[in-house]
């Protein structure tokens, strides 16, 4: 298991450009931008088990290949989340039950992995900057994702910024959101992609 420690921050749609133009990434990345298509695909029981646990199930496509990410809600406070995660690569786009037996996570082992069925879907491009901040000392993955999460014919808007600590010192995730918002309006965001899926479903809470 791995500590996801990320710091997100909604963009208002007509900034993202600018945003992503920013000097700010010539002056502390280690190299040039990134960028992908994703496509997530979440999972859970008809009555909704794996939320009511506070985990998030799904599989992702990236560039061909695919990975099965499982995670814990953890604490989230001013955009601000940590929260275990779990990621294993896939040969196919199929969910491995033995890899979620392998964990020893309570919920799941009263998980009726025959049940679980795909919900929905978040569809975006994302954006990556791999930052060295001095002062604190950290490793700092930016991401600006834009798209949209699906269910059915329902659609929602994604258009966020994710600082992800990679090394160092967490305090430095809100000090280079600080630098961020003196030149476009982000605010803190406490919603994770997959409780707007939820929401859309007509499910409100937390994942």
């Amino acid at each position: 298991m791995s500590q996801e420690i990320e710091l997100k921050l909604s963009v208002p749609k007509n900034q993202a450009t600018l945003l992503a133009q920013l000097p700010f990434w010539n002056e502390y990345c280690r190299n040039d931008s990134l960028r992908f298509h994703l496509i997530n695909t979440y999972f859970d029981t008809p009555d909704l088990y794996l939320r009511k646990s506070h985990i998030s199930l799904r599989i992702r496509e990236k560039q061909g290949v695919f990975y099965q990410t499982l995670k814990t809600s953890g604490s989230s406070k001013n955009g601000l989340t940590r929260r275990g995660e779990w990621e294993w690569p896939l040969r196919k786009p199929e969910l491995d039950y033995s890899l979620l037996e392998s964990l020893d996570l309570a919920p799941l082992k009263a998980t009726q992995f025959n049940q679980l069925t795909p919900l929905f879907k978040t569809d975006f491009q994302r954006t990556c900057w791999n930052l060295t901040w001095i002062t604190p000392l950290a490793h700092i993955e930016a991401a600006l994702d834009i798209g949209e999460v699906q269910v059915q014919e329902k659609k929602h808007p994604i258009c966020e910024m994710e600082l992800e600590l990679l090394e160092g010192d967490e305090e430095a995730l809100m000090v280079v959101a600080k630098h961020l918002q003196q030149m476009i309006n982000l605010t803190p965001c406490d919603r994770s992609k997959s409780s707007r899926g939820f929401e859309l479903l007509g499910h409100t809470g937390k994942t």
